[in-house]
Formats: C-alpha cells, structure tokens, sequence
C-alpha cells in the first residue's frame, strides 16, 4: 500500500456542480479550465436532444478534457438526483491526460475499439485509464480485453457502460460532442497520480455450483449437460418465493474463472422458455463454474462498505482534492427501488466529505482486477478515486 505524506494544499483542484432544469446550476463553474484538466460528466439521456447545459460546460471548459455518458439517475456528492447532471473537475499540476474515442457499432467490433484505445494512450508512465462506452452495443470484457493489448500490465482501467431508461436512448460525451456506439477514455500519466479502483456486491450465494457446458456469446445454453433454464428456475424457484421475472432480477448469476479468485456477477437479461436459453448481460465461456445469487435491500447496501473498505486496502484515503467516479448497476436499482439514495450517501460518507463525488449507474461497470483475464462486471458498485499528489 502506497503511504503519502500529509501536505497542506490550499490551492483548490477539484470541484463538483449539479443542473437541473428547475434550479439550474448548484453553483458558479470553478476556475479550473487548463489542457491537464479533466471534465468528467454524467447526465440524464433527455440532454441529448436538449444539449444547452452541455455546451455551457464545453464552453467555460475549452482546455479540458470532457467524458461521459448518460444515466438514468446521477450521484452528486452522495445526492442522488433525476433528470439532471452531475459533473466533477480535477486538475492536475504535474499529470499529463491524454483523451482517446473509437466507435463500437456492435458487440463484435468491442475489441478492436479497445486496441483503438490503446493505441491512443500507450505510454510507459500510464498509470490508469477511465473509460466509458455505449451500453446498447459494447461488450465490455472484449472492449477492455483490446484495451489492454499495448499498455503496460498493471494499469488499473474503471469506468463503465452507458446506462438510461432503454438501449435506445444511451450516448457517450468523447472530447465534448455526444456520441452513439462509441467508447471514450482518458489516461492518467505521469509519477505523481493514482487512479485507485475497488468494487462491492452485497449478493450471497444460493444455489449449486454448475458447470457452463455450452454458450453462444452472452446465451448460457447448457448448465452440467441440461437446458440452462430448466436448472436455474429448479434453483430460483426452491430458494426463493418471487415469480419468474421478479426472481431473474433478484437471481444473477456468480461466475467463477479458473484460476480468478473472486467472483465475477452476470446479470440475467432474459429468459426464453421455449428454448431453454438464458440471455445473460455480458459474455460467459464455456467451461466456467457458475452460482445462482439473491439479495436484499440491506446487503446490497453492505457491498457499498464492502468497496469502501477494498479502497482503504489499497490507498490511505486522501482528506480533499481526490475525485471519486462511482459506477453502480442499474441492475441495483430493481432490489433497492426507494433505498437507491442510501447507496450514494453511504459512498460519500465512507468516502469522507473531502473528496469530491459523481456517479452514475451503468449497463455494465468496468473494473480490471489484480489477476486473471480482463473483466466486465454487473450487479456491483465500482469506485475509482482519482487524485494527484
């Protein structure tokens, strides 16, 4: 773990700000525009066709580099608000961010966005990348997998996929323009900067362990030679008293890789009785073992301490000029329903109010780990704290 020494900054490098069509902007932009500043933003899908606001931000930040994507809900600074946008600024002193963006028009054409990516931000002193993609047409462990191809083996990448009401109405911010089915990214060079990751879960295992004996892509057809469905629903429906579609929601799926100790969580998309097939949303190999999960309200809410306690594991939490980006599944959203809030005020506080906070919760979350193969995540909350120091 690295330690840092505690130096008194006065100077100010980092900011949050909020809009909303009532109220406008929470506050004056703060004065932070330079080429190693980053813009990070999170908005609801409506500003796509009413883009005012966003260009308000391009405009007083014409040196910066600006991401992000849309959510159906953002976090600000452990707030969570609707039909708005959460913006945060960090600007670094002796850091060089270099802004990359490629298009990802379909599933098949992930990896060879991410070695795109890669490409753009190769560099010996990389030390992390933040990334954001469209979530109707990404598939993220390819995406991230492309992305890893030319950078250097430990930098750490977190960020996550496009979330809003449906597929149809996602977007990413590259450089300030909002796009369709594209993938932006920034990354973090230099010796004086860290970019630390960390996610949390809050699900329990329920069900046997299965072997995946046969996939197409995201499709899990077969669990130990049966039809994938017939062995989930004979697990979901012993263990738990919801109807179908309430259960799929409730019911991931744990997927263990060979050699990976912690467990990777797939979302179940759909179900398609007829042929037995589940529809699952991110990629699953075969070979792999997998279990059926559920949850409750609470326990979702103690995967966020869960993070919280990962990121004190690898980082002595600074007191001020840190930006978080917190990544949650929308997936999370369908168990906490009225509690969602909790979750962004309990991130601020185990944070500390010192550090600046955004968020946005995703169709997917990206959060590379310490070994085994590069990997997508659903159903979790992702943390990544930026600062310089």
């Amino acid at each position: 773990m690295r330690t840092f020494s505690h130096l008194d900054i006065e100077e100010q490098t980092t900011g949050t700000l909020s809009y909303d069509r009532v109220n406008g902007w929470s506050k004056p932009f703060p004065d932070l525009d330079s080429k190693n500043t980053l813009v990070v933003v999170f908005a609801a899908h409506e500003y796509c066709d009413s883009p005012e606001p966003l260009l308000e931000i391009c405009n007083y930040f014409p040196e910066s580099k600006i991401i992000g994507c849309s959510s159906p809900v953002v976090i600000y600074d452990g707030l969570l608000l609707e039909g708005a946008i959460a913006v945060g600024i960090i600007r670094f002193e002796k850091t060089q961010i270099r802004l990359s963006f490629a298009p990802v028009s379909t599933f098949e054409a992930s990896q060879t966005a991410g070695q795109h990516l890669s490409a753009q931000l190769a560099d010996v002193d990389l030390k992390g990348v933040l990334i954001f993609s469209d979530g109707a047409t990404t598939e993220a462990t390819d995406l991230v997998r492309g992305l890893q191809e030319m950078l250097p083996p430990d930098v750490t990448i977190t960020g996550g996929l496009a979330g809003s009401h449906t597929l149809n109405d996602t977007w990413v911010l590259c450089d300030g323009e909002l796009k369709r089915f594209h993938a932006c990214a920034v990354g973090f060079i230099g010796h004086s900067v860290e970019l630390t990751r960390a996610t949390g879960g809050g699900w329990r295992l329920i069900g046997a362990e299965c072997k995946v004996t046969r996939t197409s892509g995201r499709r899990l057809l077969e669990l130990d030679g049966e039809p994938a469905n017939t062995v989930y629903q004979r697990q979901v429906g012993s263990d738990i008293g919801f109807g179908l579609r309430e259960s799929s929601a409730r019911s991931p799926l744990a997927v263990r890789w060979p050699g990976l100790e912690m467990q990777i969580v797939r979302s179940v998309n759909s179900i398609d009785q007829e042929s037995g097939t589940i529809e699952l949303a991110g990629d699953i190999p075969e070979g792999v073992t997998v279990q059926v999960m559920t949850t409750t309200e609470d326990e979702i809410l103690d995967g966020v301490d869960e993070a919280i306690e990962r990121m004190r594991s690898k980082t002595i939490l600074p007191q001020n000029n840190a930006l978080a980006v917190c990544v949650s599944c929308a997936g999370r959203r369908t168990v906490l329903l009225d509690k969602t809030a909790e979750e962004a005020a309990l991130a601020q506080d185990g944070l500390g109010h010192g550090i600046h906070q955004i968020g946005m919760y995703s169709f997917g979350e990206i959060s590379t780990t310490s070994s085994g193969p590069p990997q997508s995540h659903n159903e979790t909350i992702t943390m990544g704290l930026i600062r310089e120091y």
